[in-house]
């Protein structure tokens, strides 16, 4: 820092200019910042799409495990019974999850 009155710079140009001056970092946290926000922020976005695709998967897997169990252990006469009930449950646990995240949204 300069003790010169009649210096134009500010403190934080001259901290920026230092060559000794530590790399920056993140207020709220303390921690180092190595990417820059929008980077990071694109890679949590691929985690999040990432994470989706294979909760998708699972998601299908276990529906159509279900409908193989319906099949198998409930008798020929019930099996549309249950898996229009089965369906119905899926749909509404489907519809609040919707719900819910278009009321997060606003």
């Amino acid at each position: 820092m300069s003790s010169d009155h009649n210096d134009p710079t500010t403190t934080d140009e001259q901290a920026s200019t230092d060559p000794e001056s530590p790399p920056s970092v993140d207020g709220d946290t303390g921690k180092s910042r190595f990417l820059s926000g929008d980077i990071e922020r694109t890679l949590r976005y691929a985690v999040v799409a990432g994470l989706a695709l294979l909760a998708l998967i699972a998601t299908l897997r276990f529906y159509f495990a279900a409908g193989a169990t319906i099949d198998t252990w409930v008798a020929r006469e019930y099996r549309s019974l249950f898996q229009a009930l089965f369906n119905l449950t899926i749909l509404l646990v489907s519809g609040a999850g919707i719900l819910w995240q278009v009321q997060k949204l606003r």
